[in-house]
């Protein structure tokens, strides 16, 4: 017996409510600006192989305060525009945990992400792995998938061999193919092969929304407790996530790139961890800051989107419910 199942009617009211969510693909402004195409592609996927465990990082990156994984996408692009040479894989296979640390601001004033050396162990295996099979490029990987991400010799697979790509479910491979598609360095040829990036703000979602269920006794008693789960607890709910937002996308007719984008924001900003918005019943007033307003065309009324069919919204205990806990560098 499973510990986790998949509520197709919940995600089926879930789909009815984000159907008429229109998702802004279109590339963000000045983010990679002034790059080479191949300098573009080393910072997201230097980046995509570190982007996992944000939560509470922030910062100013050229005049404009960002947070969580933007603060770190943010930061290397402008580390690449003040010198091209910082993402050379030659130079990253050698990278050292102080140059690394000096990323982010002087010695000990510096808001470093967690675990600083094993995003260093991990830019160096990208590193050097990627000079070991497409000669140090990008785009040498990117020609080699002949514009595929799924299926033998596509994407997903090739990256699989990268430490910080093996996944089972290609959370941060989901992450860069999306980023490099829309900010016009790839046009994959088979996008219905992008699958939704499950983190802990999507875990989070489908927990709360009752998209997933817990049938197992003894691990809703951890999740609610914020205790450690084990790495079957972890992947079945994982799956089972995955299950639920492709039934959300089939429902909806969303891509699931759209689907991964729209509860990757409400996540983040509606169904936080701590004080969802729904939890107190008052309307939101984070609206001008909100990255879900700025990244879809939801007409904000200070309310989730999924306020009335997410079952969290209807149970405030529903709300105790939070993603699994875990040390993992897959998201």
């Amino acid at each position: 017996m499973g510990l986790v199942e998949v509520d197709e009617t919940v995600c089926l009211g879930v789909a009815e409510r984000v159907s008429g969510i229109k998702v802004k693909m279109e590339p963000e402004p000045q983010l990679l600006a002034g790059l080479d195409r191949e300098t573009a592609l080393r910072v997201l996927l230097f980046f995509s192989a570190i982007n996992y465990d944000t939560r509470g990082l922030s910062g100013m990156v050229e005049g404009r305060y960002v947070r969580g994984s933007n603060y770190i996408l943010s930061l290397m692009a402008k580390k690449a525009r003040e010198d091209p040479a910082i993402l050379d894989p030659k130079r990253m296979a050698e990278l050292e945990i102080g140059d690394f640390i000096s990323w982010f601001g002087p010695l000990g004033e510096a808001r470093v992400p967690r675990r600083p050396g094993e995003r260093v162990a991990l830019l160096r295996d990208t590193a050097e792995r990627l000079l070991a099979q497409y000669g140090g490029s990008v785009l040498a990987l990117l020609e080699a998938c002949s514009g595929r991400i799924g299926g033998p010799g596509g994407l997903r697979e090739r990256l699989s061999s990268f430490k910080a790509f093996d996944d089972p479910l290609a959370k941060k491979t989901m992450v860069f193919a999306i980023l490099a598609k829309k900010e016009g360095l790839w046009e994959p040829s088979d996008p219905e092969n992008i699958t939704v990036g499950v983190d802990y703000h999507l875990q989070r979602v489908a927990l709360r929304s009752g998209m997933v269920k817990v049938v197992d006794e003894k691990l809703l008693r951890k999740l609610r407790a914020r205790r450690f789960v084990s790495s079957r607890e972890h992947h079945e709910i994982r799956e089972a996530c995955l299950k639920a937002y492709t039934c959300v996308s089939e429902f909806s007719g969303l891509s699931q790139m759209e689907v991964d984008q729209i509860f990757w924001h409400i996540g983040r900003n509606c169904c936080r961890a701590e004080e969802p918005v729904c939890r107190g019943r008052r309307p939101c007033y984070k609206s001008k800051i909100c990255s879900l307003v700025g990244a879809t065309d939801y007409n904000c009324q200070g309310y989730c989107p999924l306020d009335g069919v997410c079952e969290a919204s209807l149970d405030p205990e529903k709300t105790k419910l939070k993603e699994p806990k875990v040390i993992t560098y897959y998201y």
